[in-house]
């Protein structure tokens, strides 16, 4: 990989930014296009009426030295903060404020979602965003879902081969609001009561101001796939009925309720490897899904894939960890 080489990132997650951010800094030209309107994939936050919901990614648990390193310099420059021991630690003043500050000085593009791809001779052409237009890139670079990258790659059937064994579950989340403090002090559990997986007081966490008592609740992986199409009016009843019994008090109407789907959420089967890099078509792929179900997962992902393609146009560097 040249310097000289335009390079494509499609997805703007943690794996698909920390892969940009590095091959940037190392001088090379990198455009990212993303599908949706903010950065950070499911590091994400829902705001509404003055509240905020980490709705996605819930927490941070760095267990390596270099995740733990990332998160210690987000929380030295006011950009994360540690919770509790129970959960770990969390993006502010929202889960992607941990991400967005590896993005500045990127190029990107955001509601650019790329429904095609082509390779020619000179390259790969992107199909669907109109900032991809009449460009062509030598590199490529997938870092979304298994089953976004797996639809992208039905030219190259033995590319998709590869990445099929990896697989991702879904997950309902439930945003709430009470204008009233509930009685209860749990502030975050991953118990598994029922029908959730996990419950957060977005209310308790450092950074928050919130009108009201505010929490995230996410639903499991069986659960998500059993109602994956249920109305989300009926998503949001039933896991308020769930929520009240697992915290063991009495049920009130919330101010606020908003039901998010994410069809792509959890890694239930990772694929076994940091990356895939396919030179002769300078393709590569990252992912949390490569590896496991959580941030540190993606950004792993992501960090090893820059190393890998930075140690070709560098032979004297480390080379990285497949």
């Amino acid at each position: 990989m040249k310097k000289t080489d335009q390079i494509a990132i499609v997805g703007a997650g943690l794996a698909g930014l920390t892969a940009a951010r590095a091959l940037a800094d190392a001088g090379h030209n990198v455009t990212v296009f993303e599908k949706g309107r903010g950065l950070g994939g499911r590091m994400a936050s829902r705001r509404k009426d003055g509240w905020r919901f980490d709705h996605g990614a819930i927490v941070l648990r760095p267990s390596d030295d270099d995740f733990a390193a990332f998160t210690a310099q987000n929380d030295a420059e006011g950009n994360a903060a540690y919770w509790n021991d129970a959960a770990g630690w969390i993006g502010l003043p929202g889960m992607s404020g941990a991400v967005k500050p590896i993005a500045n000085g990127l190029t990107i593009h955001t509601q650019a979602e790329v429904t095609a791809l082509e390779r020619g001779v000179d390259g790969w052409v992107l199909q669907g965003p109109t900032a991809a237009a009449g460009l062509q890139f030598h590199q490529l670079i997938l870092a979304i879902p298994q089953p976004q990258a797996h639809r992208l790659l039905s030219p190259w059937p033995q590319l998709q081969a590869q990445i099929e064994p990896a697989q991702m579950d879904p997950c309902w989340t439930l945003m709430v609001g009470f204008g009233a403090r509930l009685p209860t002090d749990m502030t975050y559990s991953n118990d598994g009561n029922g029908p959730i997986a996990v419950i957060a007081r977005e209310t308790a966490k450092p950074g928050r101001d919130l009108p009201g008592d505010g929490w995230a609740i996410q639903a499991n992986a069986h659960w998500s796939r059993t109602h994956l199409e249920l109305d989300r009016t009926a998503v949001e009843t039933a896991l308020l009925d769930a929520f009240f019994a697992a915290l063991g008090c009495n049920a009130v109407s919330p101010n606020l309720s908003m039901a998010h789907r994410w069809r792509y959420a959890l890694t239930s089967r990772p694929l076994g490897q940091s990356y895939l890099n396919d030179a002769s078509l300078g393709l590569s792929i990252c992912g949390d899904w490569c590896l496991g179900p959580g941030a540190q997962d993606a950004f792993n992902s992501g960090r090893r894939l820059a190393e890998a393609r930075l140690s070709e146009s560098s032979p004297g560097q480390r080379p990285s960890i497949n």
